[in-house]
């Protein structure tokens, strides 16, 4: 049966017995996931702002249960608008929409279930890890896997056709359809009535700048808009009191105003009748419109860099280090396999304090023995909440000092911070000389793009910040100054270390030439 409302269509299942079991299995694999180890892990994992400040953090974890509530609604009330009095209600229309709430559910629970513990400052750090890698053999059944997971079409669409010999890049989304993936595998026959290929197909396209286009399926469109939603409208909730509004945004002033409830429950309502209207939720849309020029505002205060090439000053990121320590523990567990654990370990680290007696399941390597080293190296470090991020890495700095050389990790240097963040620079002058040479007007040098830059920053800081936006940008650089620091410190303790690891060699070596010339004399 097939129900039609303006240009948007539904298939309904009539056969009430498939549709009870595939609502079963909806909801097995509901729990399967919510229960998963990479699930609650991102209750480790910040979503925006990195540390506590004044405001209350949130984690990737609560991102993900409001994508699932809001996926949920929207799939709701497409169906309360598409209802037909003769049909509304029977048992099989509330099946259907018992069935349609369930995958969307589903699929936004599952979104960033591979994400990154220092949310993209990791994903950088591990796209870089990835590219780093040479090892034909490796890329080659890493890619065959994909096609396993993603499918033919997917991969091509990404470049990775038969004898791909190039680099391979990270994705969050990739790894979460491959986390998700994990689970259904997890329980043989479980699922065989419920179309789990297609919620993949919804995971991978909740990322337009990895899947462009827009998805023909209704759930996947509705996930991809909803994850933007929330972020839009929740992150904001984090920084808000961080904004001025200036002459000639009142009307981004009012859209403030009201709480992030009240904005998400008109987008909502707008998204459920242009799915109606165009039989389709296209990225364009105009329920999205209500708060991008929000989200661009904020996205300014918090993604802005400052005069020495900095950014992360307001979260509380301490990008150029978080990326550099994500980075020295992927490379030590490539090259040490055997110190990844081969049995299953339980740590807590969350984001709130109420939910410190939660015991995590963190990791087993014996569901991953399949996997390139590559792909356990991967699996096995993105269980690392941020906190486990920080502790494993002064442990192995603290292996190295000790042990010396061909030990642990060498800690992080000022000159690795510096070169990051000139780079970071370097990258906003392309942009600007892009732009320039888009638009056809004359071009400047590298000094005058900086110059440019720096006063675009003290133009910002001094008119679209608040005093206390101010203050927490001083917090933070102390802060960061501070770790920083503390990294030239176990550099120090290191060296001095190997100092007297290497005069006692010379001594050892001493004694031994003694040793050999008495002997020799002897004779």
């Amino acid at each position: 049966m097939i129900i039609y409302k303006d240009k948007l269509s539904i298939e309904l299942e009539e056969n009430i017995d498939v549709l009870k079991e595939q609502i079963k299995q909806l909801r097995n694999l509901k729990k399967a996931v919510i229960s998963s180890p990479v699930y609650n892990l991102l209750d480790g994992k910040t979503q925006m702002i990195y540390k506590k400040i004044d405001i209350e953090v949130r984690s990737r974890l609560d991102h993900t249960k409001n994508v699932s509530k809001i996926a949920k609604r929207i799939i709701g009330r497409i169906y309360d608008l598409c209802s037909i009095e003769a049909i509304s209600k029977t048992e099989i229309y509330k099946l259907n929409k018992q069935k349609a709430e369930l995958e969307a559910e589903i699929v936004a629970l599952a979104h960033d279930l591979g994400h990154t513990p220092f949310g993209h400052n990791g994903e950088a750090a591990l796209n870089e890890f990835m590219q780093s890698i040479t090892d034909e053999e490796a890329i080659t059944k890493i890619i065959q896997d994909r096609v396993k997971y993603f499918g033919v079409e997917y991969e091509e669409q990404q470049g990775h056709t038969e004898g791909f010999k190039g680099k391979l890049s990270f994705e969050h989304n990739e790894q979460s359809a491959m986390e998700f993936w994990k689970i259904v595998e997890q329980n043989p026959g479980a699922f065989d009535k419920i179309n789990t290929k297609r919620m993949i197909t919804g995971i991978l396209a909740h990322s337009i700048s990895r899947v462009p286009e827009v998805p023909n399926d209704l759930i996947s469109q509705i996930v991809r808009q909803t994850d933007k939603i929330e972020y839009r409208n929740k992150d904001y909730d984090e920084i808000r009191n961080y904004i001025v509004f200036k002459e000639g945004e009142e009307d981004l002033q009012a859209y403030d105003k009201k709480t992030s409830g009240e904005r998400i429950n008109e987008i909502v309502e707008d998204l459920a009748n242009e799915a109606v209207r165009k039989g389709r939720i296209d990225d364009d849309n105009e329920a999205l419109k209500k708060c991008k020029r929000l989200r661009k505002k904020y996205e300014n205060i918090v993604y802005f860099i400052g005069e020495d090439g900095k950014r992360g000053l307001l979260t509380g990121d301490n990008k150029e280090r978080q990326q550099l320590i994500y980075k020295r523990l992927l490379e030590y567990y490539y090259r040490n396999p055997e110190k990844i654990p081969t049995k299953s370990l339980s740590y807590t680290y969350p984001i709130k304090s109420e939910n410190e007696n939660k015991r995590v399941l963190s990791f087993d390597l014996t569901k991953c023995e399949e996997d390139t080293l590559i792909q356990q190296v991967i699996n096995y470090i993105n269980t690392f909440t941020n906190k486990k991020c920080y502790e494993t890495y002064m442990r192995l700095i603290r292996e190295r000092t000790v042990k010396g050389i061909g030990y642990g990790i060498d800690p992080i240097t000022e000159h690795e911070i510096e070169e990051r963040k000139q780079g970071e620079i370097a990258q906003q002058i392309a942009k600007l000389r892009a732009k320039d040479i888009y638009k056809g007007i004359e071009t400047h040098t590298d000094q005058e793009y900086l110059a440019i830059l720096h006063s675009k920053y003290r133009r910002f800081v001094e008119n679209d910040l608040t005093d206390e936006a101010r203050a927490a940008i001083e917090r933070n650089r102390v802060v960061h100054k501070k770790e920083n620091e503390e990294d030239r410190m176990l550099l120090s303790s290191m060296q001095e270390a190997d100092a007297k690891r290497f005069d006692l060699e010379k001594v050892k070596e001493k004694y031994r030439q003694a040793q050999e010339q008495g002997e020799q004399e002897e004779k």
